[in-house]
């Protein structure tokens, strides 16, 4: 998975501007000057779901802590490992 951290770049009128890119790809981006609290919402939204798309990885990094992203659990992101129990 690629570098998926925001880069703030401070604007002109004291506000910032968050943008998330993706392999360098501008993904969206928040200008917290003008931003109202669904444009705050919806950034987020688009900031879970990039990260959640990339499901190898998610499931490795918590088969490493003995866990599993691949259950029926809505309420939980990860859950022991059945397999290893």
């Amino acid at each position: 998975m690629q570098n998926k951290e925001p880069e703030i770049i401070e604007n002109s009128n004291n506000g910032k501007i968050i943008e998330l890119r993706i392999n360098s790809a501008p993904l969206c981006y928040l200008n917290t000057d003008s931003a109202t609290s669904s444009d705050y919402l919806f950034f987020l939204e688009s900031v879970i779901s990039a990260l959640a798309s990339d499901k190898a990885s998610l499931d490795r990094e918590a088969k490493e802590n003995n866990k599993t992203v691949t259950h029926t659990y809505e309420a939980f992101a990860t859950i022991k490992d059945p397999t290893n129990l």
